[in-house]
């Protein structure tokens, strides 16, 4: 009898363990969801920016892909949407938590706005030198990028022991990790895929897709060998966190050129040889970027001026310019490139 009320106490123990548990559950929020909320990505968007919407229960657990997203009440198959027209957004979100119950979160409005839109080109930074026997290689794709396209924006990194050798770029390949001589790096943190002679279509496609919403435009003059230099900025959404690189450059540079590769003819070594858009200035204080400061608002400007020396024996119309602007990461946002005694407008698409 002993051992039956023993029994009989230990089940009722536990049932009132398992009922009470089952109320914290349901009363305390436990790990059951009882609510949701939606946030987004931006409080504020523009035409064609992609906008990723989080929702989570009130446990913290993210139901972004099991919960129905609606945007002006119409469902998204995925949590993202990209507007294509101006106005206001409103979203909310239902989660499902059973057969019979749902739950809505509130809804949130983003206004979303047109934007300005600009041409958009790809920088390609060439690591290069005129002993380096493989460089030719990435010489003949760049030679093969601008049969293709008009956009974009050269410039050589000359290292090691060679005459054009710009001793501080040793800052970019810190910064990049680089490897060995040929890479070519495209707007500044992608590389290009070897062998380049082969990969034409990786630089020439940044050149389409959506257009960039940073535009610059270059104004500059040369009196007595000073080259007046003065970069514009134009925002086409607001941004932060922008940095400013000018660069000036020179083409002509004739010597010659080690080769290893059968372009060129495959001769070793190819003398005479053009190299263009070497790199032989920066006019920012660094060559990381200089911080772009005031309101980078839509439709604000950011300008600032640079004068260059050219050096002596150099003809002023061998130089040019080029200026980008890149974000926190570094990543290169849009560029362009400018010779001398020329005025540009911003290219709005």
């Amino acid at each position: 009898m002993k051992k039956l009320h023993l029994l009989f106490a230990l089940l009722t123990f536990g049932l009132f363990i398992s009922c009470s548990k089952d109320n914290n559950n349901a009363g305390d929020g436990g790990s059951t969801i009882q609510s949701i909320t939606i946030t987004s990505s931006t409080t504020d968007a523009y035409i064609g920016d992609n906008i990723q919407f989080t929702v989570k229960g009130n446990n913290n657990a993210d139901v972004s892909t099991s919960a129905v997203i609606y945007v002006n009440t119409s469902p998204l198959v995925t949590n993202t949407f990209m507007p294509t027209t101006p106005g206001t957004l409103s979203v909310y979100a239902v989660y499902q938590v059973s057969s019979t119950v749902s739950l809505t979160s509130p809804t949130i409005q983003i206004p979303v706005t047109q934007g300005i839109n600009f041409n958009k080109r790809v920088l390609i930074e060439d690591y290069t030198g005129t002993w380096c026997q493989y460089c030719p290689r990435v010489s003949y794709a760049i030679s093969q990028v601008r049969l293709q396209t008009s956009d974009a924006v050269v410039v050589a990194i000359h290292r090691g022991n060679d005459p054009y050798n710009f001793a501080a770029a040793s800052a970019l390949e810190t910064m990049i990790a680089l490897q060995g001589y040929p890479t070519g790096m495209l707007n500044r943190k992608t590389e290009w895929s070897y062998p380049e002679n082969n990969n034409v279509a990786q630089p020439v496609n940044l050149t389409a897709g959506t257009n960039p919403r940073i535009g610059l435009a270059m104004t500059n003059s040369v009196t007595n060998n000073t080259a007046n230099v003065q970069v514009n900025v134009k925002f086409g959404k607001n941004f932060s966190g922008l940095k400013l690189v000018v660069y000036a450059l020179e083409d002509n540079l004739i010597y010659n050129q080690i080769n290893a590769t059968s372009f060129y003819g495959g001769v070793n070594p190819i003398v005479g040889f053009n190299h263009k858009d070497v790199l032989r200035a920066f006019l920012t204080t660094s060559i990381l970027g200089d911080d772009i400061t005031g309101a980078t608002t839509t439709n604000g400007v950011y300008s600032k001026s640079f004068t260059y020396t050219i050096p002596a024996g150099t003809q002023s119309s061998n130089i040019h310019f080029a200026a980008f602007v890149v974000d926190s990461t570094g990543k290169a946002l849009n560029s362009r490139d400018a010779s001398t005694n020329v005025t540009q407008t911003f290219e709005v698409e």
